[in-house]
């Protein structure tokens, strides 16, 4: 299937999905945003986000600051290429329960943190974590006769990836409904 085309059927004619697939609606936008899709809204004028820099500059921000979070990281705990790759996986481990955390009490309360979910989330965890370095890892493991080990680590990551993102989610829903809350 090409970008931006729907497939075309057996008959010739064309799929129209875009009618049929409804697309996730995000947070961070009003219920009626007539840029956001859901079965309610209607056709409006387009919004361009990316005109939005305040949100830029704190992704931007939070980029910087994971990066080098992450640099340093790598250059106080090197890693021998016939050997586990602790530091990357301890810095993908570590965001994602950091992900499930943040997100879990930011979507209990959309709106509320307008520029926390792009410097924490986007920003400082898209940089902090890294699935380049991860699969640049196994791979080279892989390549220089460590297959264990290669094996090892993509399932240790993934397994330990997800039971992370899954405490994180677990601890943030405790944490909303133990934590009093203030409104604006």
């Amino acid at each position: 299937m090409s970008a931006g085309r729907d497939p075309i059927r057996p008959d010739g004619t064309r799929a129209d999905l875009r009618s049929r697939v409804p697309l996730p609606v995000d947070p961070d936008l009003a219920p009626d945003d007539p840029s956001e899709p859901a079965s309610g809204h209607r056709a409006g004028a387009r919004v361009h986000r990316s005109r939005q820099l305040d949100v830029l500059v704190a992704i931007a921000v939070g980029g910087f600051f994971g990066a080098l979070a992450r640099y340093e990281v790598g250059l106080a705990w090197p890693t021998p290429t016939e050997h586990f790759p602790w530091a990357t996986f301890t810095i993908n481990t570590s965001g994602a329960l950091a992900l499930g955390l943040l997100l879990a009490v930011l979507l209990a309360h959309p709106g509320r943190w307008r520029y926390v979910r792009p410097l924490t989330c986007v920003g400082f965890l898209g940089s902090w974590t890294t699935m380049s370095t991860f699969a640049l890892e196994t791979d080279l493991l892989a390549k220089h006769d460590h297959v264990g080990t290669a094996l090892l680590y993509l399932m240790a990551t993934v397994a330990t990836g997800l039971t992370a993102t899954w405490i994180g989610i677990a601890c943030s829903r405790f944490l909303v409904k133990a934590v009093p809350w203030r409104s604006h």
